[in-house]
């Protein structure tokens, strides 16, 4: 039997391109971060209380909890799904709701989420399911939130003990030290890209013939081969419709979480940081960059 996929790794490392090329296969079926707390606190009622939830060691209760919450969105036979029934009130919507149970029966389902990746461990764990980790370049990654103007409150991770006292272990002092003295998206960026990168260094030592591990550079550079790796791996064929959406979202002179041109698009940090910044960074993710990147991709 196929699996479900989850892919993962860093927000910003091209997870919701490659979940949408994914997703383009015949009998794949697409979620959008269910751990995103942003997003389904309300609708769906998400159990998560912070940005990066980690579940590994957690209370026996939160994990229920996440479990029930997780199964929602793939199974049919849930408490959730009749509820949604009751709410749907035209044919549109009963069509919508009927299509998706079928889908559920039939397809397999992606999961595509970044911010699950502190709880990715757990997750392979606990479900029969194919992982996916996404890498990127932390100048990149960095210039990324720069653009966006993408703050993070390091209490995130400060007010979960069992994070910190697992994946984030070594990085106790300075993420203290963050949560209370603000800093500006350079420092920021470059503790978000160590603790997320470190933790994908530990999945990758561990898991490396379990699970793929691609770098978002080597899927701008050759997507079309990189992406065939990858569907072999998954089991999933690449046909002429994925293949054409490859194409299109790789060539495309539209920039837009779709389509890109995905060769320049690599090096756009050098054109959005200064040389100080790039410098910073550098210097500052130093010992957790040279675990995926070499001097030359500098």
């Amino acid at each position: 039997m196929n699996k479900n996929i989850l892919v993962t790794g860093s927000h910003r490392s091209g997870s919701t391109w490659t979940g949408n090329v994914i997703a383009k296969a015949q009998n794949v079926r697409y979620i959008h971060e269910p751990f995103n707390i942003g997003i389904h606190r309300k609708n769906h009622k998400s159990p998560f209380n912070y940005w990066f939830e980690c579940l590994i060691d957690s209370a026996t209760k939160n994990q229920k909890k996440a479990s029930y919450y997780i199964d929602s969105f793939y199974k049919v036979f849930h408490r959730n799904n009749l509820k949604r029934l009751l709410t749907l009130r035209s044919l549109k919507g009963l069509y919508h709701y009927f299509a998706d149970m079928k889908r559920r029966i039939t397809d397999r389902t992606i999961i595509k989420d970044p911010i699950a990746i502190m709880s990715t461990e757990w997750i392979y764990m606990n479900y029969n399911i194919d992982i996916v980790v996404l890498i990127r370049h932390p100048a990149a990654f960095i210039a990324s939130l720069k653009v966006k103007d993408w703050q993070f409150d390091f209490n995130n991770y400060l007010n979960q003990p069992v994070l910190m006292n697992t994946y984030l272990k070594e990085y106790e002092s300075v993420i203290e030290d963050f949560s209370k003295n603000k800093r500006d998206i350079i420092d920021q960026g470059i503790l978000l890209w160590n603790t997320i990168h470190d933790t994908i260094a530990y999945y990758q030592e561990r898991y490396k013939n379990d699970w793929y591990f691609v770098k978002h550079e080597n899927l701008s550079i050759n997507p079309l081969a990189e992406f065939s790796e990858m569907f072999s791996k998954l089991n999933l064929t690449l046909d002429s419709n994925v293949a054409n959406y490859i194409k299109e979202s790789t060539s495309g002179s539209e920039q837009s979480a779709f389509k890109r041109n995905s060769v320049d698009n690599i090096k756009n940090w050098k054109n959005r940081l200064t040389d100080d910044e790039i410098k910073r960074i550098k210097i500052g993710t130093g010992d957790v960059w040279k675990k995926f990147y070499t001097e030359k991709d500098w």
